[in-house]
């Protein structure tokens, strides 16, 4: 019997596929663009600055989108250790396994962010 990956482990755990991810990290990247744009709006940022200030917000959308993944991951990680007694390192779980995680935590972190 062939020995399965943790990837496969993963996938038939979670049910995700890779459409899936996509769509969900495509909400998230939209709900944070909005809050990106609003906030610029609010902060009233000069027409010379404003597209430096757009380049700037796309390139923390990237980085906060990454991040966010890579904590879904690592949470995915630690919940194969307790449950199945088995690390699975986090460069090792593919996008798709933490699809269900994605938009929980992006929503905590604009929900957050919108309290500061």
């Amino acid at each position: 019997m062939a020995k399965s990956t943790s990837g496969d482990q993963l996938s038939s755990q979670g049910a995700c596929s890779r459409s899936e991810f996509q769509a969900q990290r495509a909400k998230l990247e939209a709900l944070l663009r909005d809050a990106g744009r609003a906030a610029l709006q609010s902060a009233d940022v000069p027409a010379g600055e404003r597209r430096t200030a757009e380049m700037t917000l796309e390139r923390d959308i990237e980085h906060r989108l990454q991040r966010l993944i890579l904590r879904a991951k690592g949470m995915v990680s630690e919940e194969m250790l307790v449950q199945h007694r088995r690390e699975i390192p986090v460069d090792e779980i593919p996008d798709y396994a933490v699809t269900h995680l994605l938009l929980e935590l992006g929503e905590q972190e604009l929900r957050s962010g919108a309290d500061q």
